[in-house]
């Protein structure tokens, strides 16, 4: 089997994380992204199985590279980079990494939600200009607090566990309520209640067609003043709009955003100039144990493909 990792793969650490790979076939690793569609096509036209970082395969691509059979995309969010439909019609298997990062997301998420209310980030800023200013930054103990859990897939989980360990209590919504996903003594509740009940929100959902802007102003306006709103799972899950306008006017006390609606974000970002808004570069998922786990799972779903199994597959060849 001829493997093609034809951009780079960030998540790759250490050269030796790539032997088991090599147990599978021929493995073709290309350290850098290709420039160019016609780049991308020549490194990928022999292949019969790859795994993807960010380079994106539409039906154009996929229509030149005859000998493929597998494709997996390192991380969660394939739809993007992976024309699903029609590499079903060509016979491709397209497989993800779900559950690499599930630690990572979670632990960077509540470091966000630590930041936002002691503002420790803002008082960071502050101390950089050279100003002392003690008195402006009062936060809140979150021992005791509602943290407000939106999904409840495996970083949600993990974001109750955490939520207990600081002594908050949980509650959670999920497309998916069973008492299973009522861990760690959360409470499952509807939208309405997380959203009026809480005092910081934290969404972890995947973006389909049922979620886009699921978080609506009328959720948004149902969070009390001094809640607290943090997003590191997708941007287009919430009305964006609507929450720069109600933490510009005060109904929302701050927000941490590490996913965005345009990424980069444009020049003139409407949520860096909000004195209440910590922003960061979609980096929830970026690190070392993060990226080892998503490789391994990537060269897993691929031995399991070797062996006629499905592991994570959403495309199965038709």
């Amino acid at each position: 089997m001829r493997i093609v990792l034809p951009d780079g793969a960030a998540c790759l650490q250490d050269p030796n994380d790539l032997l088991p790979l090599k147990k599978l076939g021929v493995v073709e690793f290309h350290e850098t992204p290709p420039q160019h569609k016609a780049e991308l096509i020549q490194r990928l036209r022999d292949a019969e199985a790859v795994i993807l970082d960010y380079s994106v395969m539409d039906a154009e691509v996929l229509a030149q590279c005859p000998s493929l059979k597998f494709v997996c995309f390192l991380g969660i969010g394939y739809a993007k980079y992976i024309d699903v439909g029609a590499a079903a019609k060509k016979g491709v298997t397209v497989a993800y990494t779900p559950g690499y990062g599930s630690v990572g997301v979670a632990e960077y998420t509540l470091g966000l939600i630590l930041s936002l209310t002691r503002h420790i980030a803002f008082a960071h800023g502050s101390m950089k200009q050279g100003m002392w200013e003690p008195g402006r930054f009062q936060g809140i103990e979150l021992q005791g607090k509602t943290l407000g859990i939106v999904g409840l897939g495996p970083i949600g989980s993990e974001m109750s566990r955490l939520a207990a360990g600081i002594g908050m209590h949980a509650l959670g919504w999920t497309r998916n309520a069973t008492p299973e996903r009522a861990r760690h003594g959360l409470t499952l509740v509807s939208l309405d209640e997380l959203f009026a009940a809480s005092d910081v929100v934290t969404i972890h959902l995947s973006h389909t067609a049922q979620t886009e802007r699921l978080i609506s102003r009328a959720l948004l306006e149902k969070m009390k003043p001094g809640a607290f709103f943090v997003n590191t799972s997708r941007a287009r899950i919430v009305d964006n709009e609507a929450l720069a306008g109600l933490l510009q006017q005060g109904r929302i006390a701050g927000a941490a955003l590490d996913v965005h609606d345009e990424e980069p974000v444009p020049a003139h970002y409407q949520f860096a100039t909000l004195p209440n808004v910590l922003i960061t570069p979609h980096i929830g998922f970026n690190s070392k144990d993060a990226a080892r786990n998503m490789l391994r799972i990537a060269i897993a779903t691929l031995d399991a493909f070797s062996r006629g199994e499905k592991l994570y597959v959403v495309a199965p060849a038709e």
